[in-house]
């Protein structure tokens, strides 16, 4: 047999809610009987809630406890847990998908959490949870989705393999008129893929044709090395006298002559610079 959990009563007051989270949603009309019962015979069922440091946060019975705040009672029965914040998000993520019907974007929010800030792998969160791989990407891609797309998809228009689907075209205003063919018409999502991967290649169609179009910047000025100091100039800085090869080759010894007599005058005024500063010369260093 399990272990049987201790119910701890708790002040409302101290158990937060995390900011991003799952919440369960009802029918309107269960709804009303939930809130009839509490009024009637309190809260019943405890609420699942982590401790974290010094603080209380609510897993499972967010409802619970705004209707125990509405109603004025004090403390509420909970189930408490030390837990990472990592673990909170995931037992937030089963407890209150097994609860039943839930908003997809706050599941994209909570996922989004785990992976970005929580440090959890895809891998990780299939493992903990029991949620699809291929239904956990989808999620991250809605991601990027415009808003009016996640409004959709929480309203029930759509459902998330189109909201998947809408979200690949990258342009918000594409995302859109998109958004409002498939409402429209209820495209399926074999349909919708069809539709989206026509639209993509047509935008990069228009891309390419575009790219074409451009107009082409001014060319790079051409240089050539100089054959003296061999640098690089720009053509039309450098001259072209019209000389022999002898000359030419009277010339380069002649710049080469030139070269070696600026470098002995460097070592002789570096040599007089170093005796002056330590009172030796090459010869009594090299004693």
């Amino acid at each position: 047999m399990g272990r049987k959990m201790e119910v701890q009563y708790i002040d409302t007051n101290l158990i937060e809610v995390p900011e991003v989270r799952i919440t369960s949603a009802f029918d309107d009309d269960i709804l009303e009987m939930f809130k009839d019962d509490i009024k009637k015979t309190g809260i019943n069922q405890p609420l699942i809630v982590a401790k974290e440091g010094e603080k209380f946060w609510v897993i499972d019975g967010y409802h619970r406890l705004q209707e125990a705040k509405l109603n004025n009672i004090p403390q509420v029965p909970c189930v408490v847990t030390e837990m990472t914040w990592k673990q909170i998000q995931m037992r937030n993520l089963v407890l209150n998908r097994l609860r039943g019907r839930t908003k997809a974007s706050e599941e994209v929010l909570v996922i989004k959490d785990l992976i970005e800030k929580r440090g959890a792998s895809i891998d990780e969160i299939v493992e903990k949870t029991g949620m699809k791989r291929d239904r956990i990407e989808m999620l991250l891609q809605i991601s990027t989705a415009a808003h009016e797309v996640w409004e959709s998809l929480d309203a029930g228009r759509i459902k998330v393999c189109h909201a998947y689907q809408i979200s690949r075209l990258l342009d918000r205003a594409a995302q859109i008129r998109m958004l409002r063919i498939v409402e429209q018409y209820r495209l399926n999502c074999d349909t919708l893929k069809d539709s989206v991967d026509e639209a993509l290649r047509i935008i990069e169609e228009q891309k390419k044709e575009e790219a074409k179009e451009a107009p082409v910047g001014p060319p790079p000025v051409p240089t050539a090395e100089c054959a003296i100091c061999h640098q690089e100039y720009p053509v039309r800085d450098l001259a072209s006298p019209i000389i022999c090869r002898n000359c030419f080759a009277t010339l380069i010894t002649a710049y080469e002559s030139a070269r070696q007599e600026r470098e002995m005058q460097r070592e002789a005024l570096r040599k007089r610079a170093e005796y002056v500063a330590t009172g030796e010369t090459d010869a009594e260093q090299e004693v």
